[in-house]
């Protein structure tokens, strides 16, 4: 039974996240995943971002066997770090406020995304007692959401019940199947020791994949080939 970590409390490692939010972004645009998300690149350039590998003599100088997406976050986050003030701003202002890390798997990320589910159960331990109304939390390194409040129980059923199974689990259509999903991830002794908490959750119109969408728009595919170019040079010499 692998259990869900406890939140992460530091601040938001830019150069990790942004490998995980590029992904994100330009697979979101392929695949229309986000309404009304404009990202003004070619689909094709898109594409070739996302290939696994990459070689040397290809469309980019990148080092053999980097996949284009960690190269360019890895010169995305140099450029962000260096010029906070201006290019890339927003996201960078974005990720700092941001309180807590959690992931989440499949369905219930695009759950999350979409506004269908809006309360996230989990065991009351840890840093979860920390999570407060008001609080920023980054889900899978590209969700950002806010706390609108937290509300105690003494176990999931309880929870279940009182929330409604549409804001915490949508599509599950019974308490005890709630309860079943639940138990895959913490034991019953746990959750009788320790209660359980529920994150509701909003999504504030500024998102980071929007938002480094921006960059990306504003570099557009010939800026984002001489990053590339110059951020190779550097760590080839």
């Amino acid at each position: 039974m692998e259990q869900p970590p406890s939140p992460g409390t530091e601040s938001v490692n830019l150069r990790e996240c942004l490998e995980t939010l590029l992904r994100f972004t330009l697979r979101s645009h392929l695949d229309e995943l986000v309404p009304s998300f404009d990202l003004d690149l070619n689909r094709d350039f898109c594409i070739h971002l996302l290939e696994e590998d990459t070689d040397s003599t290809e469309m980019f100088y990148s080092q053999k066997n980097l996949r284009c997406t960690k190269l360019l976050a890895r010169a995305l986050s140099e450029c962000l770090t260096s010029e906070e003030q201006g290019f890339g701003h927003d996201l960078v202002q974005m990720l700092k406020k941001v309180n807590f890390e959690l992931h989440v798997q499949e369905p219930y990320f695009t759950q999350l995304k979409d506004g269908l589910k809006t309360a996230e159960g989990r065991c009351a331990v840890g840093d979860y007692k920390r999570i407060g109304s008001g609080a920023f939390i980054l889900f899978n390194k590209c969700l950002l959401l806010e706390v609108q409040d937290v509300h105690h129980y003494t176990s999931f059923s309880e929870m279940l019940k009182v929330e409604g199974l549409a804001k915490v689990l949508p599509g599950v259509e019974s308490i005890e199947e709630g309860v079943r999903i639940y138990r895959n991830f913490y034991p019953e002794e746990k959750e009788r020791m320790n209660g359980v908490v529920a994150i509701l959750v909003a999504k504030p119109a500024d998102q980071p994949y929007a938002a480094l969408a921006g960059v990306l728009s504003e570099l557009k595919s010939s800026g984002i080939k001489s990053l590339l170019d110059d951020y190779t040079a550097q760590v080839t010499l």
